[in-house]
């Protein structure tokens, strides 16, 4: 176990890795380095200039309707409070005071409202499950959640605001109105590359070559293995009593025991760059005006969730799709020719990619053409595969790895729902790391896939169907929003 003197190494300055740093700061842990190949102290966490992993993104939904995982629908409302106290801190700010990026009108959190919808119009599953655990946990939150179709909540909105109801019926084109769902007011965005503050007492090194992760320093005694440190790109040997992985998508090509445990996968990003002079469509979408939206459309194999966000201080919407995820496994591991890692790729890796899979995006630009017919004449005008490390269950996966004697732990398994929880996460990340049980204790434990289970697709195997050589890939004409030809989906 590690004390307050102890020399911790953190790979990765991503949603994990920061978080984890924050906490065991302020507990007055003393020698923390995070390394990290991207040059966040001058790109900013801007995924538009070099940064591809899945904590560098335009914005994050934050939500605190979690079906029915009422600790982590708990956590959230924890962290609310905490994302908008850092809010008021920035605000009452001088320029000087604030690192590079980030100004006294900036908001990490917009309250923009998040409205979750499915198709039909009977409010069932996972959406009727979260309102039944806001009621009991949470009443005040539940009070500030609108079913749609229901008159009465119409009408509990428009005594708030009448600026909710705008909110409210938004997205009624979606599916032609055949939807169910609700609106939580108490919902909204993170502008996550806007979260780049670094921690105080804790060393960062980053840019590649010198933070970039090239292999463990190990030690054996026996059958005994020692995590002793890491090498990195540029040839140095940094020493360490614990190495924590934090690298989001990339953590299964570091830790080899970890393709059973995490693996990458990639949802895919659309975005649609509004023109300054159409200020019409910049105030439509603008937070104040527009709510980030999910849609969950179909049942079983074919069932996918896709959303829009509002728009960003550059103009750029943002559009998600996660469904059938791709995955890019490599042929080998470097650590043992018999397994097989996904790796992603991405449009700053070597083997850069410049699109995404061609039947997420003929989903998106079916509801984006129905719900907006004002955004077809843009179409989409970029793209971006975002690669999460999914686990077989979607908890999180934070634990000592089996085999190195507390020296080596892993911090991942975000699943696409992390970044929300960066104010608090690390609080309950340090008791893993001390020994010290919670209630995620179990929920978060080392685990691996097992033969004949389902895994969250991780036991597909390099020759199962998301593997990214065999998912046909978009072309620039299905980037447009009106129709394309012969475009039903593989």
């Amino acid at each position: 176990m590690p004390c307050h003197e102890s020399k911790i190494i953190i790979v990765g300055a991503g949603v994990f890795g920061l978080t984890t740093a924050l906490w065991l700061a302020r507990d007055g842990y003393k020698d923390i380095t995070v390394f990290d190949r991207c040059a966040f102290d001058s790109n900013y966490y801007n995924p538009a200039i070099g940064c591809d992993g899945a904590s560098s993104d335009v914005n994050k939904i934050f939500r605190m309707a979690y079906g029915d995982k009422k600790d982590y629908q708990s956590l959230a409302i924890e962290a609310r409070d905490m994302w908008l106290d850092w809010d008021k801190t920035i605000q009452e700010s001088c320029l000087s005071q604030l690192p590079p990026g980030l100004t006294p009108e900036d908001k990490l959190l917009h309250v923009s409202g998040c409205y979750f919808i499915g198709e039909g119009r009977e409010l069932r599953g996972e959406h009727r499950t979260s309102l039944e655990t806001m009621a009991k946990l949470a009443p005040d939150f539940r009070n500030m959640q609108f079913v749609k179709n229901d008159a009465d909540d119409e009408e509990r909105l428009r005594r708030i605001d009448p600026m909710w109801v705008e909110k409210y019926h938004v997205i009624d084109k979606i599916n032609h109105g055949d939807t169910h769902g609700f609106l939580d007011i108490n919902a909204g965005i993170t502008i996550a590359d806007k979260v780049s503050e670094k921690v105080a007492g804790v060393k960062f090194v980053l840019g590649d070559p010198q933070g970039k992760f090239e292999t463990f320093i190990m030690e054996h005694s026996g059958r005994e293995k020692k995590a002793a440190g890491i090498k990195t790109a540029d040839g140095k040997r940094h020493f360490g009593e614990l190495v924590i992985v934090a690298a989001g998508g990339w953590t299964a090509s570091i830790i080899p025991e970890a393709h059973k445990t995490v693996e990458a996968t990639a949802g895919t990003v659309m975005f649609i760059d509004i023109p300054r002079h159409r200020q019409d469509l910049w105030q439509k979408f603008h937070p104040d005006n527009y709510p980030v939206w999910s849609y969950q459309a179909t049942e079983g194999e074919n069932h996918y969730s896709g959303g829009g966000y509002p728009i960003s201080k550059e103009g750029r919407l943002k559009f998600s799709f996660r469904g059938r995820k791709a995955c890019q496994k490599i042929p080998t591991s470097p650590y043992n020719a018999n397994w097989r890692v996904s790796v992603p790729r991405t449009k700053y890796t070597s083997d850069a990619i410049h699109t995404v899979p061609r039947y997420g995006l003929l989903k998106m630009k079916k509801v984006v053409a129905q719900a907006f017919p004002e955004l077809v004449e843009f179409g989409f005008t970029d793209s971006r595969l975002c690669w999460y490390p999914d686990s077989i269950d979607e908890d999180f996966v934070i634990d000592y790895v089996p085999g190195y004697g507390k020296s080596l732990f892993i911090c991942s398994g975000g699943c696409g729902h992390a970044f929300k929880f960066l104010p608090i996460l690390g609080r309950h990340v340090k008791n893993q790391l001390e020994g010290i049980p919670d209630q995620f204790t179990p929920v978060w434990k080392w685990r691996a896939a097992k033969e004949g289970d389902d895994n969250n697709g991780l036991s597909d195997g390099e020759f199962g169907p998301r593997e990214m050589s065999r998912v046909p890939m978009a072309n620039a004409l299905d980037f447009s929003l009106r129709e394309t030809p012969n475009a039903a989906p593989p």
